[in-house]
């Protein structure tokens, strides 16, 4: 477990600080300036550095600080703003509305030091393209390969009816979204990876059960699940929606874009890539060709300047079983092929782009 370090002589800040540490199980450490900090300012896991303290000054830039103040109504935050790029913080937070981002910083270092899991996204160019299949057939695979470490396959979709249901875990035990989103402190990475319903091959999975009405994750809630789901497995794949947010985006190793070999298709998907490559890193097509489909993979890799990292053929056990409400088959054939392509992809981020046969 490491130390997060408060700097303030706010005692309103001390106070919510230590409940929120105390709930994340959390070791924190307080003082007043950032002088009285020693050693502990360069190794503390993360700083949550008070308004007043940043006034103070800091004895030099570092990583992990996020600056705190208290909530008043009509704050002006710019001053803030402006405090914070001076000592280097990396945000601001006002205390107690933004109580879930510092909760956040406090279980992060309460689950210690780790490297995280790569993180592969998949998100549809048009609705229906079949983005969903996909992400459970990389995951499932992921899993049959025998990694060291989990996988564990998440939705991030609450109108995408389910990705439970895909992997035979509807009626499984464990955590779903509302448990998540309801904790009153967020999950340690290993309660989070041990608390998921487990699907075929074993695989874990995070998904949204049935609701009266429909809720919606707040992107810092999806972003700090994935972070949490990383830390506690060698892989973590996201079932994307479109128009994803762009701080989810910059987390992701690899984003693969599916997109059907149709007109209206590329058309849709075109719609999408300023945002996706102006903040993924690596984005990489697989195309569609349901039958008689008019263009080409080649055709759509070309319009739409991406590599080419798979062409994914109609399945027609795929489609029964999705047509029935089953659990999908073990993926084989082409969606076997294109799971594959994404998993070199990903162990081989520099490798020439290509698709995989």
């Amino acid at each position: 477990m490491d130390e997060v370090l408060l700097v303030t002589r706010r005692s309103v800040l001390v106070e919510q600080v230590r409940r929120l540490a105390a709930a994340a199980g959390a070791t924190l450490r307080v003082v007043a300036v950032a002088e009285d900090a020693g050693a502990s300012w360069r190794s503390a896991a993360a700083v949550l550095l008070g308004d007043d303290a940043a006034a103070q000054g800091v004895p030099q830039r570092r990583p992990g600080v996020l600056l705190l103040a208290p909530a008043s109504p009509g704050l002006d935050t710019a001053p803030l703003w402006r405090s914070a790029v001076e000592v280097g913080a990396e945000g601001v937070a006002l205390l107690p509305d933004d109580a879930p981002a510092v909760a956040s910083v406090l279980a992060t270092a309460a689950d210690g030091p780790g490297g995280g899991g790569l993180v592969v996204g998949v998100v549809g160019g048009c609705g229906g393209a079949g983005a969903s299949v996909l992400a459970a057939a990389v995951a499932r695979t992921a899993v049959v390969a025998g990694p060291a470490r989990p996988v564990v396959l998440l939705d991030a979709d609450p109108l995408g009816g389910g990705l439970d249901a895909l992997v035979g875990a509807h009626d499984e035990p464990g955590l779903r979204w509302h448990d998540v989103l309801d904790a009153p402190a967020p999950l340690r990475s290993a309660a989070l990876a041990d608390g998921l319903p487990r699907g075929r091959d074993g695989l874990g999975v995070l998904s949204w059960a049935p609701w009266p009405e429909p809720r919606t994750a707040p992107p810092a809630a999806v972003e700090a699940v994935v972070e949490s789901a990383a830390r506690a497995s060698g892989l973590v794949v996201v079932d994307l929606p479109r128009h994803t947010g762009t701080s989810l985006l910059w987390r992701l190793d690899l984003l693969v874009l599916l997109v059907p070999a149709h007109l209206r298709a590329v058309a849709a998907a075109s719609t999408q890539l300023p945002v996706l490559l102006g903040h993924a890193g690596d984005v990489r097509l697989v195309v569609a060709t349901p039958p008689g489909a008019p263009l080409a993979p080649a055709d759509v890799s070309d319009a739409l300047a991406l590599p080419l990292l798979g062409r994914l053929p109609p399945d027609r056990d795929v489609r029964a079983a999705l047509g029935r409400g089953d659990p999908l088959p073990r993926p084989r054939g082409g969606l076997g092929r294109c799971a594959r392509a994404v998993l070199h992809a990903l162990a081989d981020p520099d490798g020439r782009p290509g698709e995989q046969r």
